[in-house]
């Protein structure tokens, strides 16, 4: 289905009949993937009885080995489609290709960006195009191909990039490289590309600013229902999988004599089911522990008042701890450097108070691994004097990752407006776990608005520790996005724009993979591309 212009780099000039085939494809694709796949050890037994999905369905929802995701396309399959797209005047596909872009990949690379200039810089997208007019000319496309094929449900409960032809037949502007103010949004718009119309308002009468992107209910519901399978069905006879259900793989022995002298039992700890028990005891004598402990967990949060911080204990504690050590691995986590990062947040003024959850194993709680200066901090942070009183310290078991406590703890009141919205500090970017997840889309964009990085800064002598500096999520969502264009605080009709981020230093953390260098020339500093609705 690939082609620009007139024809692809091959000399194959597209047609429609090729473009409603690479859609059946897709579609294809789609229909016949996802659920328990030929190296899972139930595949027979699914096999055998398909009409009895109950099982299945369960399992289809865990991304491990045996155990396949539904088929999407990758960014370079979807620039194929808007390309041919594109050439065929297609509008259904370029928007719905446009939008599915706009949802699954947070910044394009610079030649996704620009196929999708090209849509927008052809002059056939310059008036209403044909392909969804009543047209009679034998030269014209009278349908889209979609007419003619049924696409997988969108991720996106429907969103949509919306129009991107312009109805009054002027055309977009293209601004390349626009900056941005971080503080507010504001986009700061570059001079239209060569041989543009400009709006009869002054440029700089119209701004655009770029707005936070939430979260669906469908995503939210996605991901806890995500993080759950992972725990209670990752772990399967015959999985080679080090890390389904949360595990991290293989680990030194270590003893789980937890320090329950310090606090004897006190409420305010958050694990009770395991303080006075040997993890392993319970594996052996109940081969439910796993699902019992998750179970009794959610509990625990679902009753837990009202939490706005969630923190992944090890890693601020581990933080650093191998630069300081040369090449000797660290015996147990920095309790004072956890301990500072916990002070800073609740020391914050009444107004940004917090009630934080911090989470951390049973392991760092040891008497074989805690050091003796370390016993009045963890006194303190089970104790309820202030400012302790606002924490609470959640003790993870042995055999199951701290890090899917956490990630549920941030994720069960996405969504809700009873409860308020939850950070989650870490500099964690959890790549590890993401094979696992049907939801990785959703996962990075909530990370984008949910996750807090963190370091630290010089010795501060008056409050005897080192600052803490935050990195708070942006107010807007750096993503591909439609925003309206504004004029002295009221919204211009018809001057709306879509926004596309341009690639930048750093931008590894924002993919999957994790694997994403930025080329030679990429700037440090955020960028975009503004195409604007020229209006009359």
């Amino acid at each position: 289905a690939d082609g620009g212009g007139t024809s692809n780099s091959n000399g194959v000039v597209p047609t429609q009949e090729g473009l409603i085939k690479a859609l059946k494809v897709w579609k294809r694709m789609y229909d016949n993937s996802g659920g328990i796949s030929t190296g899972h050890p139930r595949y027979q037994e699914s096999k055998q009885d398909d009409t009895n999905s109950s099982t299945t369905k369960e399992q289809q929802q865990l991304f491990g080995e045996g155990v396949s995701p539904k088929i999407t396309l990758s960014e370079y399959e979807y620039s194929a489609l808007l390309r041919c797209a594109t050439a065929l005047k297609d509008v259904k596909v370029a928007e719905r290709v446009l939008s599915d872009i706009a949802e699954s990949v947070m910044v394009p690379g610079l030649s996704t960006m620009e196929v999708m200039l090209d849509w927008f810089r052809s002059d056939r997208c310059n008036v209403a195009s044909t392909a969804t007019a009543d047209n009679n000319s034998e030269t014209s496309t009278a349908t889209s191909a979609l007419d003619h094929v049924t696409l997988p449900p969108r991720e996106g409960e429907g969103l949509s990039v919306g129009p991107i032809t312009n109805d009054t037949g002027r055309g977009w502007n293209i601004y390349r490289n626009c900056t941005i103010d971080s503080s507010t949004g504001s986009l700061q718009l570059s001079n239209p590309e060569e041989g543009q119309t400009t709006t009869e308002s002054p440029i700089n009468q119209i701004e655009y600013r770029l707005k936070p992107v939430e979260l669906t209910q469908k995503a939210w519901k996605a991901m806890r229902e995500m993080n759950s399978s992972i725990v209670l069905e990752g772990t399967v006879e015959g999985n080679i999988s080090v890390f389904q259900g949360g595990g991290k793989g293989k680990k030194r022995p270590r003893g789980s004599d937890v320090v329950s002298k310090l606090h004897g039992g006190n409420a305010k700890q958050g694990s009770t089911a395991h303080n006075n028990k040997n993890s392993a005891g319970r594996k052996k004598k109940d081969p439910n522990w796993r699902i019992n402990h998750w179970k009794g967990f959610e509990t625990f949060i679902e009753n837990h008042p009202s939490y706005n911080i969630v923190i992944d204990g090890a890693n601020v504690g581990y933080y650093n701890q191998t630069y300081r050590l040369g090449s000797n691995a660290p015996r147990h986590v920095d309790y004072k450097q956890i301990d500072g990062l916990i002070r800073h947040l609740l020391e914050l003024p009444s107004n940004e108070r917090h009630h934080i959850i911090l989470f951390m194993h049973e392991r760092h709680f040891s008497q074989r691994l805690l050091p003796q200066w370390a016993y009045p901090i963890i006194k303190m942070w089970d104790g309820n004097e202030a400012p302790y009183d606002r924490l609470t310290v959640y003790r993870t078991p042995q055999g199951l990752n701290d890090d899917w406590y956490w990630m549920h703890a941030a994720l069960i009141n996405g969504g809700r407006e009873d409860k308020p919205s939850v950070l989650a500090i870490t500099n964690d970017e959890m790549r590890d776990h993401h094979f696992q997840m049907t939801a990785q889309g959703y996962f990075l964009r909530w990370k984008e608005r949910h996750q807090v990085h963190f370091d630290f800064g010089e010795w501060n002598r008056e409050l005897k520790r080192n600052d803490v500096l935050l990195e708070y999520p942006s107010i807007y969502s750096r993503r591909i996005q439609r925003v309206d264009g504004e004029s002295k605080g009221c919204v211009v009709a018809g001057a709306d724009a879509i926004v596309i981020p341009l690639p930048k230093k750093g931008d590894e953390n924002r993919f999957v993979d994790g694997v994403h260098v930025a080329d030679d020339g990429i700037p440090q500093e955020e960028t975009y591309v503004v195409v604007q609705r020229v209006i009359s």
